[in-house]
């Protein structure tokens, strides 16, 4: 196996560990969550972290046995969530008010998103094959929506004034 081959394969368990520790921080986070909302988005994120593991992993037992990238492999799927999960999550938080430890995790999220996409997107740049380049950029999209989820719950429930002005500006009303 070539060097380079093997490097993926060594980048793809660093790829696992993260997600695994990921989906770990997020099921803990919600167990300890004093916000309902807040709850149910760190289960959303613990939940998009195991679709990740087990396609990280199919490409990883597929690299072991031939390492060429193959067209199905760039695919990236994640299951379909309800499109109203961070509405339903809004209806449950407790807007204004977030708990300090609530606020604490959804800083860290944030903090171990940013990491998942800096490391993506080294692996992206540094990719030769076009498959192996859209995989990772997939992966690094998807990491980016999370921390953006992140965000913006936590904006909304820090600044829930803010938050508004943000998601209305399109309807602001002026004199």
């Amino acid at each position: 196996m070539a060097a380079t081959e093997c490097l993926i394969l060594n980048d793809l368990r660093t790829a696992i560990q993260m997600e695994q520790d990921g989906k770990k921080f997020y099921e803990e986070a919600a167990r300890m969550a004093k916000d309902e909302g807040t709850r149910e988005i760190f289960h959303y994120l613990a939940r998009g972290e195991v679709y990740h593991i087990q396609r990280i992993q199919e490409i990883y037992d597929a690299l072991e046995k031939d390492p060429h990238w193959q067209e199905s492999m760039c695919e990236f799927r994640p299951p379909a969530e309800d499109p109203n999960i961070f509405s339903a999550a809004l209806a449950k938080g407790n807007m204004g008010a977030g708990a300090a430890d609530d606020l604490k995790a959804l800083e860290l999220g944030m903090q171990m998103e940013s990491r998942s996409i800096e490391f993506y997107q080294n692996l992206a740049r540094r990719a030769t094959d076009p498959k192996e380049r859209r995989f990772l950029l997939s992966l690094l999209n998807e990491e980016r929506g999370h921390y953006n989820f992140l965000a913006d719950y936590r904006n909304y429930l820090v600044d829930p004034a803010d938050w508004y002005f943000v998601k209305e500006m399109g309807h602001v009303d002026g004199a």
